[in-house]
């Protein structure tokens, strides 16, 4: 397959970034598998499969814009941690990405090494992270400069933002149930500003995971990426939002903790700075608000 040549020609590179992986005190959001002239829809249908191959389960798929395709998959192992732990919830998606720069097909994924601090992970992610290693390859890691893990594991933009557990609190329903059914309801309205990419429920546990796409407005998924996403390798496996729902609860990472760690290196103002989203989490949050509001 030609997805295998990819991994082939780049064996030393991997061996390196497989080194740097597991021994670097500086950690980065994202995995860059290869980066190449290739076929988007031949490179995903070969992804596709030697991840299902591999025991990964696919969950969901969509295009932000013309440039980006992203393909989500999870694993068991992934579901039975999250059974007990709450940061582990936020890994069970995992983002295959495909992005479209100056002629090079992207391929690009998930850090987990990267997220088990960010997200205060207490169970072991190696499994799953040496898993995506052996399919896909990593060329390199990218997507900050590098953060150490106590400070990844303390993580906030600046004095008085969000950290991992001040979570944006969306509403308490009355039961599991009635939580479900109206995230489906107002996910399947043709004019809502969100769309569903995927949902994933968590074996013996009243939980469930739903990967929503923001369309149109300062927090949507494109107008992120035009406004920051201006660097050679793609932040693309930000994407989409996720939201829990767990004993009717129903809650998200606040986007003021979410977007800085999708870009950790932006800076305060200037062209390449939080400034350029300021408004986006607020309307995120508005976004994400509608998925539970009246009938």
């Amino acid at each position: 397959m030609i997805f295998r040549k990819i991994i082939f020609t780049t064996l030393i590179l991997i061996t390196v970034a497989v080194e740097v992986w597991a021994d670097a005190p500086l950690l980065r959001p994202y995995v860059l598998s290869s980066n190449v002239q290739a076929d988007r829809v031949k490179t995903l249908i070969e992804v596709r499969e030697a991840l299902i191959s591999a025991g990964f389960e696919t969950v969901g798929e969509y295009a932000p814009d013309d440039e980006r395709y992203v393909l989500v998959v999870t694993h068991a192992h992934l579901k039975k941690l999250a059974k007990k732990d709450l940061g582990a919830i936020f890994t069970v998606p995992l983002r295959i990405t495909f992005t479209l720069v100056e002629g090079r097909l992207q391929v690009a994924y998930n850090n987990l090494h990267f997220l088990q601090y960010a997200y205060h992970v207490n169970g072991d992610l190696s499994f799953v992270s040496n898993l995506l290693r052996e399919v896909l390859g990593a060329q390199t890691l990218f997507g900050a400069n590098g953060i150490s893990q106590s400070n990844l594991s303390n993580y906030r933009y600046s004095y008085g933002m969000e950290a991992f557990a001040d979570f944006l609190e969306l509403k308490q329903f009355r039961d599991h149930a009635s939580a479900l059914k109206r995230i489906e309801q107002n996910l399947s309205k043709s004019s809502g500003v969100l769309g569903k990419v995927f949902k994933i429920v968590i074996p013996g546990s009243n939980t469930a995971i739903f990967g929503v796409s923001i369309k149109g407005g300062s927090g949507g998924d494109q107008s992120i990426s035009e406004a920051v996403d201006t660097a050679l390798l793609k932040h693309t496996p930000r994407l989409p939002y996720t939201v829990v729902v767990r004993n009717g609860r129903v809650f998200a990472l606040h986007p003021r903790f979410k977007l800085p760690l999708d870009f950790p290196d932006l800076k305060r103002t200037g062209d390449y700075s939080f400034t350029r989203i300021i408004k986006a989490p607020s309307a995120i949050e508005a976004a994400l608000r509608t998925l539970v509001g009246t009938e």
